[in-house]
Order: structure tokens, then sequence, then C-alpha cells
């Protein structure tokens, strides 16, 4: 059986009880190298996951026999590893368990809820800000192209009033947290692995 298991958003404190146990029943993990670092006392074979998704499908199909787990940030189903497995593993042979993504996370952290809530991503792609911003309560994963501040200039190029949430480095140590608005985003440092709340309401 392979396992997909979200890690959660990044502290391992945030694996469930199930992605546990799955884990240390594998015989072999596969992930990225920063997931792979967080799991300790695994004594089975590590692999690491980068640009060899082909190399990776096959290896799975060529071991259907052992225990394999993928590891994935967050869930595997947001904007993560899960689809592209879905597509190229027999679904009989593929077990996903969910974690807490940076999305659920976000959110709880600043008392919001989620209901009618627009997910989208800006990874590798060029987002059609006009549909996005139509909708009153949007999170976006972003990358280094798109990011906080692209967002804001998106929104403040259409005139519109909107609040502004980015979340960083969201459960590590170095998590931090800031709100306001396009223009307080736009005259604010740097951000680092980001999440990004838009809300018309706040």
């Amino acid at each position: 059986m392979i396992n997909v298991i979200g890690l959660g958003p990044g502290n391992t404190d945030y694996i469930t009880k199930l992605g546990e146990k799955l884990l240390k029943n594998s015989d072999v993990i596969i992930g990225g190298k920063r997931n792979l670092e967080s799991i300790k006392d695994f004594n089975g074979e590590k692999i690491e996951l980068a640009s060899n998704l082909k190399e990776i499908i096959e290896y799975i199909n060529d071991n259907k026999d052992k225990q394999i787990s993928v590891l994935a940030s967050g869930d595997p189903f947001i904007y993560g590893i899960g689809r592209y497995l879905s597509k190229n593993i027999e679904s009989k042979d593929l077990n996903v368990v969910s974690g807490i993504s940076s999305l659920q996370y976000i959110f709880s952290k600043v008392h919001i809820d989620m209901n009618d809530l627009y997910i989208t991503s800006s990874h590798g792609k060029t987002p059609d800000f006009d549909y996005v911003l139509n909708h009153k309560k949007v999170c976006m994963v972003t990358d280094k192209i798109i990011g906080p501040k692209e967002i804001c200039k998106e929104i403040l190029k259409r005139n519109l009033d909107r609040t502004v949430i980015v979340g960083e480095n969201l459960s590590y140590d170095n998590e931090k947290i800031t709100i306001g608005s396009p223009d307080e985003i736009l005259n604010t440092d740097e951000f680092d692995m980001c999440v990004v709340v838009i809300l018309e309401d706040y």
C-alpha cells in the first residue's frame, strides 16, 4: 500500500495520529528534503523527492510489496502532490491521509471561519485577479514570483477595499502573521513562505 501522508503546516506536532502510525510502520518514506528531515527515529529507507517525479512513480510501481509513505506538506490535495499521485497510481493501491493545511492553520490563528472561502494558488501561474478578487474571502498559496506585494498591487489597481493577512513560516518557531491594508503590506519588509488571505469584510 502507498500512503500519502499530510504532515500539517510544518511543525511535526500537527501530524495526525494515523499519519504517525503509518510512518512508523513504513519500509520507505519519500518526500522533499525538509519533510524528510522532520521525520526522526525512522530506520527504513528515505528517498528524496525533487524534480524526479517520474522516477518516483516508477519506483513506487516496482515496489508495491513494500509499505511506502509519501510525505506531503499540509494537505496532499490542496495544491499538493496528491493530485499527481492519484493520476499515476491505481486507486486501490493508494491511501491518502489528510493533514492540517496551512490554510486551515492561518484561519484558526486569526479566528475567522472558512465558510464560502475561495482557495487558489500562484505557484507557477498567473492567477486571473479579476476573478479572484471578485470573491469576498480568498486564501492563496503563493510563490516567490507572485507573493503578497504583487497581490496587493493588483488590489490597489482595482481600487478595492480589502484587508490582507500574510502568514509566514506557519507553525514554525519563526512564524509571523501580518494583518494590514494593501498599502501597509506593500510597505513591509520582504516575506517568506507565504499564505495570503484577502478579506472584503474584516
